[in-house]
């Protein structure tokens, strides 16, 4: 009658022990594998500033970003970058004041951003006038992963950090020597001067890196663009990048800097 023990006793308090450890290790797992919710979260609020007076016009669109890590860092730097850039047009306008100048100082900006996946890229777009013949405009871009927090320099694109993106510098010289008239004579210097660190932004499936104004070419050649689609550089972007950005398709860009 008592032959088989361990048979009638082992499954009542083994089984539940084993559903408990599995069940507690499922719900561990679970919760490391759950991507983080800010990604899901993510939102661009756009706010402007507007005044003008008789020295001073300010006209300032740009974004409140939300729902991610580096959210607030951004909206700060964003924050600096507008106080900056109105502080000097409005030491211009007071001594446009003082010598009862027929001119007016003036600051504009405005913004574009593109999302795929995990992977926003945004850039601001300013302009101002502070005097002279004609005033200035420039780029301020910020690339970033929602999901993980991270904020991309150009080399962090790519399988191999720097060594990649060297092949992108190679690249660009290559396409300036095709029109060595078009540029300063030392604009293969400064372009090797970055240390593959460019200024960019990615819209859509393109990679733009850009130089601002008088880096390469005269005021009239403007802010120099060289694009790059992402099946160009398939070869040595991160997968996560290439995944993320190949099938999306560019935003235009057209009215959105004012050249004075």
């Amino acid at each position: 009658m008592n032959q088989h023990p361990v048979k009638t006793n082992k499954p009542r308090t083994v089984l539940p022990c084993l559903l408990m450890v599995l069940l507690l290790l499922a719900t561990l797992t679970g919760c490391a594998d759950d991507p983080k919710p800010i990604s899901t979260s993510f939102a661009v609020e756009g706010q402007s500033i507007k005044e003008s007076a008789d020295y001073l016009e300010i006209n300032v669109s740009f974004p409140f970003l939300s729902g991610f890590d580096a959210a607030e860092e951004i909206n700060r730097e964003i924050e600096e970058s507008i106080a900056a850039a109105r502080a000097e047009v409005e030491d211009a306008a007071s001594y446009m004041e003082a010598d009862e100048s027929k001119l007016k100082a003036g600051l504009h900006s405005n913004y574009l951003y593109t999302k795929n996946g995990d992977i926003v890229s945004l850039w601001m777009m300013f302009d101002n006038y502070t005097g002279g013949a004609h005033g200035l405009y420039w780029i301020e871009p910020y690339t970033f992963n929602l999901a993980t927090g991270e904020r991309y320099e150009f080399s962090d694109l790519f399988l191999e950090g720097k060594a990649s993106a060297l092949l992108v510098s190679d690249m660009i010289t290559e396409k300036i020597k095709e029109n060595p008239e078009l540029y300063f004579e030392s604009a293969v210097e400064t372009i090797g001067n970055y240390e593959t660190e460019f200024q960019y932004y990615i819209n859509g499936n393109q990679i733009s890196v850009f130089f601002p104004l008088y880096d390469i070419t005269a005021y009239a050649g403007g802010i120099q663009f060289f694009d790059f689609d992402a099946e160009e550089l398939k070869s040595i972007l991160k997968p996560e990048i290439y995944e993320a950005i190949k099938d999306a398709a560019p935003i235009s860009a057209e009215g959105t800097i004012s050249e004075h």
